[in-house]
């Protein structure tokens, strides 16, 4: 047998050892990188699901046939209700009655627009006055601020 050196001998193990770890660090670095790289392509798919969703949710809500078509239905609904309402009165009470009620319910739609028509001019002023004492109130506090009063 040749004499081998025994630290000839360690240090070609050692350096064996230490290439094959860096080998394996190497390897395992490119699969977390891989991994991290799926992991963001499957978020970032995700969020581009969301937005169209969010996009094709707000195209619906803005379109003007979506809109129309949910004011059907509601007038549908409140149209369905009132003859309903008037088949139920006039069994219980009679036809007259009822010719009674839409005399009542035309009064009450004619004293809904000459309040609407009173009142909206009224609000009008009092919105005015309030902005004026907003605006006055602005221009005091600026004031008192500059003149160090505050």
């Amino acid at each position: 047998m040749p004499d081998i050196n025994p630290i000839v001998e360690g240090t070609n193990a050692l350096a064996n050892g230490l290439e094959q770890a860096r080998k394996a660090g190497k390897k395992l670095t490119q699969t977390i990188e891989h991994i991290q790289h799926d992991g963001i392509e499957v978020a970032q798919q995700e969020l581009d699901a969301k937005l169209k969703d969010k996009e094709k949710k707000e195209a619906i809500e803005n379109s003007l046939i979506y809109q129309a078509l949910k004011e059907y239905e509601k007038q549908s609904a409140i149209i369905k209700a009132e003859q309903k309402a008037e088949k139920e009165f006039k069994a219980k009470y009679g036809a007259d009655e009822w010719a009674k009620v839409l005399q009542l319910k035309q009064l009450k739609e004619k004293q809904q627009r000459d309040n609407n028509k009173y009142y909206g001019h009224k609000l009008d002023d009092v919105k005015r006055v309030q902005f004026y004492c907003w605006f006055f109130a602005f221009i005091i506090t600026c004031l008192l601020f500059y003149f160090g009063i505050v």
